[in-house]
């Protein structure tokens, strides 16, 4: 599935970014921990959502 880009999608990568290059390595590890587990749930929830439709 191919997005293209938006110029907000940029603008916001380039704040991520900004946040991330003044985070400690400790620090940074766990924000893509918290992200990662956020992406997950997104995806169960999703699914969950789905299964229910179906039923």
């Amino acid at each position: 599935m191919t997005r293209t880009l938006t110029s907000k999608d940029i603008d916001d990568g380039k704040k991520i970014s900004a946040l991330f290059s003044n985070l400690s390595e400790e620090n940074k590890t766990m924000a893509i921990v918290y992200l990662s587990a956020l992406r997950d749930k997104e995806i169960a929830d999703s699914g969950k959502k789905k299964e229910l439709q179906e039923v």
